[in-house]
């Protein structure tokens, strides 16, 4: 069980995450409360909490600094930021901090809860990647061929657990290049069994890891014993090893879409939180461990808009409404939707409202 530190100055703040969060549900427990940010960091080193959730606006050490410090002193800390105040200043802070979410009060329990399950994702995901990669293989004598081999095989594990099918493949290439390359013609059928074993059990240990049986990748009846035999190259072990990783990502995939483990209200409830920053389907993707291919589907399935199109939209209402309503200036619209270059803003605001931001002012 995952444990949850809150560090918010208001005591009846503290009991509303508190009566808000689905704690049993999401395998979560509220382990302490700290009424500053002074107390939070003692409280960290003590309780070792997993999950932060923290006020922005505190007496003492105020938001800024504390997520400057729990980012430096604890960096692999998974920190939720609210406040009352919809202040850009502390948005563009909590973001530099690794914050995984940022939630304005008064709390809205889904939002809440998306931002609770996420941090519970990346979680196990990170304890995934530590339980397959405590195990160093030695496979080769040779020191250089070692660390090039245990090199390309932890960047094969990253872009699993990304599922990242394309760069899974394209790493295997190299790694067949490099190991061509560094070892002689004729193999020993030894190490060509090595290299299987390894790879194997890595991939039954992740598949394990996601609760899903490894037999559901061995096509026609194939199993370990068999899957190796007749291999007479390096060639011909990693590509073998390749297309088994293949199928690997295909059945996590199916298994994830068929028990609905992935939420797309989620994904539109982070796109409503950070339009403004530099977010794409990929980046998303990533965050929720799932295929570019399959969230632009589902997306545009459940939404029905694309996700380019509904970033567009959401940083473009929420221009209109800076413009119009609080009269900032467009540099600072621009900045404040997710723009750096004022030219373009300029080119995609008139292209989706018809006029330009400070046409839209004299209409006003």
């Amino acid at each position: 069980m995952h444990k949850v530190l809150i560090i918010d100055d208001e005591p009846w703040s503290r009991e509303v995450v508190k009566a808000l969060g689905a704690w049993e549900n999401l395998q979560l427990s509220v382990i302490g409360e700290a009424e500053d940010g002074t107390e939070g960091l003692k409280l960290i080193g003590e309780l070792e909490p997993h999950i932060v959730i923290t006020d922005m606006r505190m007496p003492g050490l105020e938001g800024v600094e504390l997520l400057k410090a729990m980012n430096e002193r604890f960096p692999s800390l998974k920190i939720i930021v609210m406040s009352g105040y919809d202040d850009f200043v502390y948005l563009k802070q909590a973001i530099r901090s690794r914050a995984v979410e940022y939630l304005l009060k008064p709390i809205d329990p889904k939002e809440l809860h998306a931002s609770l399950s996420q941090c519970v994702r990346e979680l196990e995901q990170a304890q995934i990647k530590v339980n397959i990669s405590l195990r160093t293989p030695l496979v080769f004598s040779d020191t250089a061929v070692l660390d090039g081999y245990l090199a390309f095989r932890q960047r094969i594990l990253g872009y699993l657990l990304e599922l990242n099918k394309p760069a899974v493949q394209k790493t295997f290439t190299q790694l067949e290049e490099f190991l061509s390359n560094m070892l002689p013609a004729t193999q020993n059928e030894n190490i060509l069994i090595k290299i299987g074993h390894d790879f194997i059990l890595m991939l039954e240990e992740f598949m394990s890891e996601n609760k899903i049986g490894f037999d559901c990748i061995w096509s026609g009846g194939n199993r370990e014993e068999t899957f190796m035999a007749g291999w007479d190259s390096i060639s011909e072990a990693i590509v073998s090893i390749g297309l088994l990783y293949g199928e690997a990502i295909n059945a996590i995939e199916t298994f994830r879409r068929n028990k609905n483990r992935f939420d797309i209200r989620e994904a539109q409830t982070h796109i409503d939180r950070h339009f403004q920053d530099q977010i794409s389907l990929e980046t998303i993707a990533q965050r929720f461990f799932i295929s570019k291919e399959h969230l632009s589907r589902t997306f545009k399935t459940s939404i029905g808009e694309n996700i380019s199109d509904y970033i567009l939209r959401k940083r473009m209402e929420k221009a209109k409404e800076l413009i119009l309503e609080q009269g900032l200036a467009i540099k600072h619209v621009a900045e404040m939707t997710g723009y750096t270059d004022l030219a373009y803003f300029y080119r995609v605001f008139k292209k989706h409202f018809g006029l330009t931001p400070g046409e839209l002012r004299k209409e006003d």
